[in-house]
């Protein structure tokens, strides 16, 4: 019973230490946008494989879906539905729900990330808010955002040639043999 009671501790502590062995990062600036670069724009890199930090100019996408969007005029145009990545990991759009209520009637319109102002509230990972020189109407008026969707594959049943697999016995229709009379 001891033995288990210290083997335990002592997992405890090793899975522990690498959490004590970190240091805290200074706090965020107050505000910043996309487009900011600086020398803490740069997120530490563990070797070539890993990021290490999010730098101060990075956004988690986590906070940006679900937060507010504001029009020129400071009035709210939606909020952020989607965040499109592309291949080489740049985020392609962001993607705005515009109109309707509660959901409803909603249009998704995609924009540019820089189109985005994005300020942090001070002292603090969480978005303070979210600006962009669009109206509600210009973005009403945009095209709307269609989300890639590959075309459904016919449903097929047999092989596209009509030949059945071999081995397998024919099963009633044209051709098929009559069953036979029972015995009497």
């Amino acid at each position: 019973m001891m033995k288990r009671s210290l083997t335990a501790a002592a997992l405890a502590v090793v899975l522990a230490a690498p959490a004590f062995a970190q240091t805290a990062t200074p706090p965020a600036a107050a505000t910043t946008t996309p487009a900011t670069t600086s020398s803490t724009a740069t997120p530490a890199v563990s070797g070539d494989k890993f990021v290490a930090t999010q730098a101060t100019t990075d956004w988690r996408a986590s906070k940006l879906i679900g937060a507010t969007v504001y029009g020129s005029d400071n009035a709210s145009i939606g909020e952020v539905n989607d965040v499109i990545l592309a291949s080489d990991g740049k985020v392609n759009g962001v993607v705005i729900g515009v109109g309707g209520f509660l959901g409803v009637g909603e249009k998704n319109v995609a924009v540019s990330f820089d189109k985005l102002t994005v300020n942090r509230k001070p002292d603090s990972a969480a978005i303070d808010k979210i600006t962009v020189a669009f109206s509600k109407e210009e973005l009403k008026g945009a095209p709307t955002f269609a989300y890639y969707d590959p075309a459904p594959k016919p449903a097929t049943t047999g092989s596209a040639t009509g030949e059945r697999p071999r081995g397998m016995a024919p099963m009633g229709g044209a051709g098929a043999p009559a069953p036979s009379a029972p015995a009497k």
